[in-house]
């Protein structure tokens, strides 16, 4: 057998058993999912059911709301749907009750938000995007019920919204947030990384104002400061003449460990100097005196 074809031979087989790799097959199932992942309809306000899935069987289309499917004929038997525009609250009950979710672009199984042949009553809602279209959502009511508002960035105040003090359950479809109960990250402040359906459940019902993505790689474990009497309010263990901060922050954030760091916040707390500091790129663990 000539070398240069046997050399050929040996590539092609080891090329074949590389893309038939687990890594290489999870990969290509990767790619192949964010292109089937239908992207949010922009065209008039319509929506078309279907009694089966992947948008076949017996079809019903929508246009304005609809209070109960039972006069359509239709009750309980939608499987899929296709948006063709607007976003749309679908509930399991007549009249707009029971689990409701919204969509903004085709559902080709219902199941995946748990609404396959349990749709009573749908109605075409005025918000440009759906909850879970966005990073984060709030909700003015629990199990991510009542009033919304979505964000893709953080912001330092709910008041431009006219959200203060209201959310009361809250949607996370991607990554890490630090909600706060004062303007600018101050106050007491809760990390989440999954969605809460009763904020009340950590004590934050009705007391967000301010909200920021959290990075844990560059930021480190968040750990909530402890207030000390007499120093502003910092956060720390007072000791008989030094007082002790735990990953210590500015409005919420934490503080680059550079040059001086440590000093410049024991002195901007009323102190004369930092007594120690622990290693690190981002200030942590600060003894003030």
């Amino acid at each position: 057998m000539p070398r240069d074809f046997l050399a050929q031979t040996l590539l092609a087989a080891a090329f074949l058993v590389i893309a038939a790799a687990p890594g290489a097959s999870a990969q290509k199932s990767d790619v192949e999912a964010h292109r089937r992942s239908p992207p949010p309809a922009s065209g008039p306000a319509e929506i078309t059911f279907y009694s089966g899935t992947s948008l076949r069987g017996t079809a019903v289309t929508l246009v304005g709301n609809e209070q109960s499917f039972a006069s359509l004929r239709f009750n309980d038997k939608a499987r899929s749907v296709e948006v063709k525009g607007g976003v749309w609250q679908l509930c399991s009950d007549s009249g707009l009750r029971g689990h409701c979710e919204y969509v903004d672009r085709t559902v080709s199984n219902l199941g995946e938000i748990g609404l396959s042949g349990n749709i009573s009553s749908a109605q075409l809602t005025s918000y440009d995007r759906s909850p879970r279209g966005y990073d984060i959502t709030f909700f003015a009511n629990g199990n991510y019920r009542g009033a919304f508002v979505g964000f893709d960035e953080g912001e330092a105040s709910f008041a431009p919204f006219r959200f203060n003090d209201t959310a009361s359950s809250v949607m996370i479809n991607r990554g890490t947030w630090l909600v706060c109960e004062h303007a600018d990250y101050r106050g007491r402040c809760e990390l989440l990384d999954a969605s809460v359906s009763d904020l009340s459940a950590i004590g934050m019902n009705d007391a967000i104002t301010s909200f920021r993505r959290y990075d844990v790689r560059r930021e480190g474990p968040w750990r909530p400061p402890v207030p000390a009497p007499g120093h502003g309010g910092a956060g720390g263990f007072e000791g008989e003449q030094s007082v002790f901060f735990p990953a210590p922050t500015v409005r919420g954030a934490r503080i680059s460990n550079r040059d001086g760091a440590a000093t410049r916040f024991c002195q901007e707390n009323g102190f004369d100097e930092a007594a120690y500091k622990a290693p690190g790129p981002v200030l942590s663990d600060v003894l003030c005196r």
